[in-house]
């Protein structure tokens, strides 16, 4: 009996005193001068993991190419109410960092990255009453050179003598560029009116970009932060950047 619970707890101590570390994850010391080109190339040597959901040791994040959201509500008033259900999100896995402005005094990262192109598939139900357009059926919408920034700030979590790694919810505001959208089902399925409505919003975006934009950075912006901490879990602040 005595044996078995020395062995139990030579078995514990190694669980826990080993490293948590992803497996795929790279570390960056936080005195090299170039952090910032030491960062961007972690990220590019774990963007297939990333996209993939495999970190090599059953940690558990929602994938990152597709990204898949169940329902999306937006409303402004009265005049504009859309609902998008069984959205799809392609593409984001395809990102390029511009930027990263490592700030390890006050553990935060801004970050601007690009992303080329993003196809969003899905179903729809929209009123604009100042349009006169309703309808509900499918929609496609792809964006090109959208612009994302990321403002990352994690916290230290003491135990045990030691500060492990949590990443407070992710701040991400998007700018986009370029947009195609495509309602089918509007004006009760007329063609021409369909084709009229689809090319006046692809003439001028924003009339919708502007109104689901702050659900697709919410949406996002959780998924990145569910991501981040899945890589950090359980790791110490001296292991993901050690001096």
């Amino acid at each position: 009996m005595k044996q078995l619970v020395i062995n139990f707890l030579v078995v514990l101590s190694f669980h826990y005193g080993k490293s948590s570390l992803a497996p795929v994850l790279s570390i960056c010391s936080k005195n090299d001068p170039n952090l910032e080109k030491c960062i961007i190339n972690v990220v590019e040597s774990i963007r297939q993991n990333v996209i993939d959901a495999n970190y090599g040791d059953g940690r558990k994040a929602p994938k990152f190419d597709p990204i898949y959201f169940e329902r999306m509500e937006m409303e402004n008033g009265a005049g504009f109410r859309l609902v998008l259900t069984n959205v799809t999100i392609k593409g984001a896995g395809g990102f390029i960092i511009k930027k990263i402005r490592p700030n390890i005094a006050e553990t935060k990262f801004e970050i601007t990255s690009i992303i080329p192109k993003m196809n969003i598939v899905g179903q729809y139900n929209l009123n604009i009453l100042l349009l006169g357009a309703a309808g509900r059926g499918d929609f496609r919408l792809q964006l090109n050179d959208t612009i994302a920034n990321l403002q990352m700030q994690y916290r230290r979590i003491p135990k045990d003598g030691k500060n492990f790694v949590r990443f407070d919810p992710i701040d991400l505001k998007l700018q986009f560029s370029k947009a195609k959208f495509h309602f089918k089902g509007l004006f009760n399925g007329d063609p021409a009116l369909q084709q009229f409505f689809n090319r006046a919003i692809d003439d001028n975006p924003n009339v919708i970009l502007d109104e689901v934009k702050p659900s697709f950075e919410k949406n996002l912006g959780r998924v990145f932060t569910d991501i981040s901490n899945s890589v950090v879990e359980g790791a110490e602040e001296n292991e993901l950047l050690p001096p």
